[in-house]
């Protein structure tokens, strides 16, 4: 058999496969939510890539659609003809914007709308998602759907107003792991420097201090240390200070927190030695006015001894 006879039949089957789109773009889409005829109407008014006779069809398109996803559909025979019905597209973006209802559906409508560059529409799905937010877990959770389809700026938008609910420390504990968790280290990385500026007592700093190490912000960690040395009074205090600088390797920390652990020891010792020497003071000078006060007291057969 001949080379020529072998290339002749691929040659025809690569042709073949070529040409399925084109056949392909003459029918109409079974699984669309749009009807066959209005599929035929849209399809040769925006082929023709000629705005002002396509938008009219459009647009009457768009009156019978009641729901979100006639609108998108219609959006989508739009995209053949370009910028020329950037107008069309978006008309479709906002009446699928009137039409929603829930989450999921305003976070379809701004997805579409950022794609087809309607950004005004995108806008006010996204102030209609934040807005909708009113609780905490509320906003974490649309955080998380929203980064799942790429709206990281929307996620990050509801994790700042998240943040803004934050009221005690637990809850914004629970803030800085959610926004490790979705990758916003900025937002972390406030909620950890906010905990150690609203904390004035050297132990609770100590202690937040153990729950954002895992965090490993290794600056925060030495200012939160540097800190608690400043408001540290007690030797328990400084003892912390001294095993947590240890071990994450922080020499100077851990040199001032020796010296201040040693000089807050000796202190307390000369304070409990001023107490007990003041308390023997004391009840000596109880115990002697005690015995004045008996000596002064006449015994009664004594007083009335010669008369």
């Amino acid at each position: 058999m001949r080379k020529s006879q072998v290339y002749l039949p691929l040659a025809a089957v690569i042709l073949a496969l070529n040409m399925v789109p084109g056949w392909a773009a003459k029918k109409d889409i079974v699984d669309s939510p749009l009807d066959e005829q209005t599929q035929s109407s849209l399809r040769r008014a925006c082929k023709s890539g000629n705005a002002q006779k396509a938008l009219p069809v459009v647009m009457q398109a768009l009156q019978g659609a009641n729901d979100i996803p006639k609108c998108l559909a219609i959006a989508a025979y739009t995209e053949s003809a370009g910028a020329s019905m950037l107008d069309a597209r978006r008309q479709c973006m906002v009446k699928a914007l009137s039409l929603c209802q829930s989450r999921q559906d305003f976070i379809q409508v701004a997805l579409k709308s950022r794609q087809y560059q309607c950004y005004e529409v995108t806008r006010d799905a996204v102030h209609s998602l934040i807005g909708s937010a009113t609780s905490i877990d509320d906003l974490y959770d649309l955080a998380r759907k929203t980064q799942e389809v790429a709206l990281n700026d929307v996620a990050h938008l509801s994790m700042e107003k998240a943040f803004t609910l934050v009221k005690t420390v637990p809850e914004c504990l629970a803030f800085a792991r959610e926004a490790k968790l979705l990758s916003m280290d900025d937002l972390n990385r406030k909620a950890c420097k906010d905990l150690i500026d609203d904390e004035p007592n050297a132990h609770e700093l100590m202690v937040i201090l153990h729950y954002i190490e895992p965090f490993k912000l290794k600056d925060l960690d030495r200012y939160c240390m540097k800190k608690a040395l400043d408001r540290a009074v007690s030797e328990q205090d400084f003892l912390d200070i001294y095993n947590a600088s240890q071990r994450r390797g922080e020499g100077d920390i851990f040199q001032v927190a020796l010296y201040r652990g040693r000089k807050a020891r000796l202190m307390q010792q000369i304070k409990n030695e001023q107490e007990t020497a003041q308390q023997a003071l004391d009840a000596q000078q109880a115990k002697a006015q005690q015995d004045l006060q008996t000596q002064g007291t006449a015994n009664p057969s004594q007083q009335n001894a010669g008369f």
